[in-house]
């Protein structure tokens, strides 16, 4: 086959290429590729929300929004208020979200003690001065104003609304304000000291005041009587007082133990007995009336004549446990030095 041959071939090829392709596209049309570009959200996508029956979850959990936490309670919306040495912290347990307070939104100090949230909702924070916030504004008292000493280290609210204050100074004593008129209570009332670290509101009424040196207050309205080591109570030094629905009152002190009083007879619980520490920094008592206790070696928890603690190794944020408060859930929450809060739900 010569040169011009092989060309007319060649053309002849191509032609039947391009006809078999015509008639394949005309009977199978080309997929036409088409692309979209991803939705972009208009607004913040919001997680998914929390049930309580997540909450209910029993186990331990932290929270680190607050690390330094002092003293503890719960609004009438369930929020977790905690007061420290970083002042107030409020916690939203289901959706962890918080909101801080300092001296920067009001608070007199933001070194915190105390705390309390009285009968009409309003929270009351007692450091370097009393600090009251009603959800918008934040109005402060100090000795100029009627309050006994300015370093207020315990904090009660009774159902009538009137608001008790322990003051931690030498100079100091019990404050009691109404809304609007402060009265002073001190030794010469009756009251057993001038350094009170902690008050208990009873079921019947009566307070309980915990004092540094001097033993134990009860003031019913009308008469004080003070209880010491020559009574029965563990040290006169008592850190943290609580009392139970059968009016069973507990008081931890300091290296010696906790001691329950049930209105005649005192008895004291050691760590010979399975409390953690001698030394006993917050009591609440739960739902189902078991007493808890904090101290600087963790938890130890006393129901039916049976003692269980609890530490870091079961799942305690730190063993250091300042504070104690006890949910409407039923959940227990622990205060502590240094490294926030945790929660925890016994398993049924």
């Amino acid at each position: 086959m010569n040169h011009r041959q092989i060309q007319v071939t060649l053309v002849i090829l191509l032609m039947l290429a391009l006809l078999v392709t015509a008639c394949v596209s005309a009977e199978t049309p080309i997929a036409t590729l088409q692309t979209t570009s991803p939705t972009i959200p208009t607004h913040t996508p919001v997680p998914p929300t929390l049930t309580p029956e997540t909450l209910l979850q029993p186990g331990w959990t932290s929270y680190t929004a607050a690390k330094y936490v002092r003293d503890m309670t719960f609004d009438h919306e369930g929020n977790l208020w905690t007061a420290g040495l970083r002042g107030v912290v409020k916690l939203n347990p289901i959706d962890n979200t918080y909101v801080q307070y300092t001296t920067d939104d009001g608070l007199a100090s933001s070194y915190l003690e105390s705390i309390a949230v009285a009968s009409d909702g309003v929270l009351w924070f007692g450091g370097f001065g009393v600090s009251r916030f009603d959800g918008q504004t934040w109005t402060n008292y100090t000795e100029d104003d009627g309050l006994v000493d300015n370093r207020v280290a315990s904090i009660a609210a009774t159902l009538d609304g009137i608001l008790w204050f322990g003051t931690n100074e030498h100079d100091g004593g019990v404050s009691q304000f109404d809304g609007e008129t402060w009265t002073t209570y001190s030794m010469d009332d009756g009251q057993a000291g001038k350094l009170v670290l902690d008050i208990a509101v009873a079921p019947d009424g009566a307070l309980w005041f915990g004092t540094r040196h001097s033993g134990i207050s009860r003031f019913d309205g009308v008469t004080w009587t003070t209880y010491t080591k020559d009574d029965g109570l563990a040290n006169n030094w008592t850190i943290a007082v609580a009392v139970a629905a059968d009016g069973v009152l507990w008081a931890g002190t300091l290296e010696q133990g906790v001691s329950r009083f049930d209105g005649s007879n005192w008895i004291t619980y050691t760590v010979e007995d399975g409390l953690a520490n001698n030394t006993v920094q917050a009591i609440a008592v739960d739902l189902e009336g078991g007493v808890w206790f904090g101290t600087p070696n963790g938890v130890s928890y006393f129901k039916d004549e049976t003692w269980t603690t609890y530490t870091e190794d079961d799942g305690l944020v730190k063993n250091d446990v300042q504070s104690i408060v006890v949910a409407p859930d039923g959940a227990v929450w622990f205060g502590t030095e240094g490294r926030g809060v945790s929660r925890f739900l016994p398993p049924d």
